[in-house]
C-alpha cells in the first residue's frame, strides 16, 4: 500500500457539526451532503461519523453513490439528487429516496411502483425557483398536485436550490427565490393530507438567510470546514489534510532535466524527491514548474517539472528531507484557497477531484 492518504480530523468535523447546530433553530433537521465522495473527503468515512451524531438525512448525486453507501453499512435516510429512469429497482432495493424534478420522471416512477404494489414510497420534490437547472416550474404545479394523489408515493420533502446565496450583490434575487419557494410549497401542502419537510439553504444560506431555514438545512462543503466567504470561514475548521511520503531521492547535476518534455532544467545541482501522487489523484498538471509548494520538515518545497499521472517531483535542495519523510500536500490552513487561486477555480473543484484511490484515514 502506498503512503498517500487523506487524513480526516474527527474533532474538526465535530466542531463544524456543532457550528451548524448552533446556527439553526430548535427542531430543524440537518441533511448532510455526501455527493462527489463527500466533496472528495470520503463519503463512507464521513457518513460513519455523522451517523453517530444524529444526522437526519444524507444526500448523494447519483444512485450508484447511494448503493455503495448502503452496501458499506450506512443506514441513514438517503436522498438521491439525480436519479435516472433506468434504476427504479435499485431505489427500492437499497431504500434510496429520489429527487423528483420533472413530471415525466414522477409518472414513470408511479408506473413502476404500481406494478410492484408499492405504496407510500418517499420522494423529494425539487422546485425551480430561479436556478433553472433541474426542478418543477410554477406553471407545472397543478399537474404535479394531481399526480401526488397517487397512493404509491408519499412526499418526504419539498426543496429548492439557491443560485447565489453567498453573493450579497444578488440578495434581492435570493429573496425572490425564498418568496417563491414559500408560495409553491404552501400550495403543495394545501393539496396533501400529510406534512413534509421543506428545505432550501446550503452552507452559505444557513449563515446569511436564517429566516429561511424552514424544517431542514443542507450543508455541504461547510461541514468539512470550507466556506467561500472569509467572514464565515473563520467559524469553521477544515477537516482534511492530504499527505504522502517521499519515495525516492536523487542528486542531479547542472543541465539535467526532470520529468516529461524536459520542462525543468537544473541550474547548478539539485536534490530531487519523488512523491507517489499525480494527476490521477487530483493533483493538477498545472501545479508543476514551481507554481505550488508542499511542506516537509518545516520547509516549503516547490513542485518541479510536469506532474505525471502517478508521481510528481519536488526540489529538496538545501534541506535534510529524505526518502520516507512525510510530506503535507494540502494542510488544514489556506492551502485549498491557495490552490484555487493558482488554478483559477473554487475549493469545491479541488476537493471533488481527489481520487477514490487515495486512502482515507482518521486522525488519532
Amino acid at each position: 500500500m502506498r503512503e498517500s492518504f487523506i487524513e480526516i480530523d474527527r474533532k474538526r468535523l465535530y466542531h463544524n457539526w456543532q457550528v451548524f447546530k448552533q446556527h439553526i433553530k430548535p427542531g430543524t433537521q440537518i441533511l448532510a451532503n455526501l455527493k462527489a465522495n463527500a466533496y472528495g473527503i470520503g463519503a463512507y468515512e464521513i457518513g460513519q461519523l455523522l451517523e453517530q451524531w444524529d444526522v437526519s438525512y444524507f444526500s448523494v448525486a447519483y444512485i450508484n453513490e447511494g448503493v455503495t453507501l448502503r452496501q458499506k453499512g450506512i443506514k441513514t435516510n438517503l436522498l438521491v439528487f439525480n436519479p435516472s429512469f433506468e434504476h427504479f429497482e435499485s431505489l427500492v432495493t437499497y431504500r434510496l429516496e429520489p429527487e423528483v424534478s420533472s413530471l415525466a420522471y414522477l409518472k414513470a416512477l408511479i408506473t413502476f411502483l404500481k406494478s410492484r404494489g408499492i405504496r407510500d414510497f418517499p420522494v423529494h420534490l425539487k422546485l425551480d425557483t430561479g436556478m433553472h437547472r433541474a426542478g418543477i416550474m410554477p406553471s407545472e404545479l397543478s399537474d404535479l398536485q394531481a399526480l401526488l394523489q397517487d397512493e404509491s408515493i408519499k412526499v418526504a420533502s419539498v426543496f429548492s436550490h439557491l443560485a447565489a446565496a453567498e453573493d450579497p450583490s444578488e440578495d434581492d434575487f435570493t429573496q425572490r427565490q425564498i418568496t417563491l419557494f414559500k408560495q409553491m410549497s404552501r400550495q403543495l401542502a394545501a393539496g396533501l393530507p400529510y406534512g413534509f419537510f421543506r428545505h432550501l439553504l446550503n452552507t452559505a444560506g444557513v449563515f446569511r438567510f436564517s429566516e429561511a431555514q424552514f424544517d431542514m438545512i443542507r450543508p455541504g462543503l461547510g461541514l468539512f470546514g470550507y466556506h467561500l466567504t472569509p467572514e464565515y470561514q473563520q467559524l469553521l475548521q477544515p477537516v482534511m489534510q492530504l499527505k504522502t511520503k517521499i519515495n525516492q531521492v536523487k542528486r542531479l547535476s547542472a543541465g539535467e532535466t526532470v520529468g516529461y518534455n524536459r520542462k525543468f532544467t537544473v541550474d547548478t545541482s539539485a536534490k530531487v524527491g519523488l512523491l507517489p501522487l499525480g494527476y490521477a489523484d487530483g493533483i493538477s498538471r498545472r501545479l508543476g514548474q514551481g507554481k505550488y509548494t508542499v511542506k516537509c520538515g518545516g520547509h516549503h518545497l516547490p513542485v518541479i517539472g510536469v506532474v505525471s499521472m502517478d508521481t510528481l517531483s519536488i526540489d529538496l535542495t538545501g534541506t535534510g528531507c529524505k526518502a520516507g519523510d512525510m510530506v503535507t500536500v494540502i494542510d488544514h490552513n489556506r492551502d485549498i484557497y491557495r490552490l484555487s487561486e493558482q488554478l483559477q477555480t473554487i475549493p469545491y473543484e479541488i476537493l471533488a477531484s481527489l481520487s477514490h484511490r487515495l486512502e482515507r484515514r482518521y486522525a488519532q
